[in-house]
Order: structure tokens, then sequence, then C-alpha cells
């Protein structure tokens, strides 16, 4: 059976864990974590320049928009529209992150859905600095995005921008 200084004991171990569990690790301090939201200028071959948002949550997901894709931006240059983008994120190697984010996009004359793009990069942020390091951008045809029916490479991007942060 317990006595009490058995159930104090143990009250004490998991409280300690506990505590441990939310300190701060020096891979955590604010200065390298890459948690928050950022406007990006990015260029591509495949394109005009143009503004982003992208936000890193905390669970290592994302989300995205940008002035390019976005079916009001009246972009003479692609007949298609995007979504919003959606994705996730994870930790790389030297205040890199690596993320995937996904664009459902649609045919901008009949706005049928016609498949997805998809951007895979890697960057570094540094302080409140993020520049993309190398990317990949595709269209993935068809309504399944595991499975699709062909494939448009747009190649790579490159992007800089800030953090947003409260002055």
């Amino acid at each position: 059976m317990f006595n009490k200084k058995s159930v104090f004991v143990v009250f004490l171990m998991t409280a300690g864990v506990g505590v441990l569990a939310f300190a701060p690790s020096p891979a955590m301090e604010p200065s390298s974590n890459p948690v928050g939201t950022y406007v990006l200028s990015v260029s591509s071959a495949a394109g005009p320049a143009f503004r982003e948002v992208i936000t890193l949550h905390a669970g290592g997901t994302i989300s995205e928009t940008n002035s390019t894709l976005h079916p009001n931006s009246a972009n003479p240059f692609f007949n298609f529209n995007g979504s919003e983008g959606y994705g996730t994120w994870q930790r790389g190697p030297a205040k890199t992150v690596i993320l995937k984010v996904i664009k459902m996009v649609f045919d901008g004359d009949t706005n049928q859905h016609v498949g997805y793009l998809v951007v895979e990069a890697t960057a570094l942020i540094d302080g409140d600095s993020f520049t993309n390091i190398v990317s990949d951008v595709n269209i993935l045809l068809g309504p399944d995005l595991f499975n699709p029916v062909g494939l448009i490479p747009l190649g790579p991007t490159d992007a800089v921008g800030t953090r947003i942060t409260l002055d």
C-alpha cells in the first residue's frame, strides 16, 4: 500500500518532470525560435516576383497566402488561382527549417479544381530574417494529391523576408 510519504515523493517527482518539460532549452531560445509570421519577397524564373505571408505555428503547421495566386490578385501571368496554403515544418540543422506547403489550384476560366501546388523548401531563419536556401515547386494535376495524373514543374524560388514583431 501507499503511505503518505510515498505519495508525496511521487507527487514531487511528477511535478519536477512537468517543470522540466516546460523549461526553455538552449535550442528554444527566442532568438533561434522560428515560430512566427514572416512577410516574404519571392522570385522565380516561372513568373513575376510576388509577396507572401507565411506563419510557422508552434505545433509544426504552416499557413500561407500570397499576392500572385490569390483569386483576388487579378494576376494576368497565370491562368489559374490558388487557395490559401497549409502545410507542415520541422527544424533542420543549423538554424534551418524544412517545410512543405500545399495549395489547391483552380482553372482561372472555369474555376474547376485542377490539382495542387506543392512547395518543398529549406529556409534559414536567423533571428527575424527568413532566407530560402533551396526549394522545389510543382503543380500536381488531378483531384487526388497522393495519386496525381500529371506534373507541371515550376522549379525553385528565391524568398527573403522578415518576421513581423511588436515594436
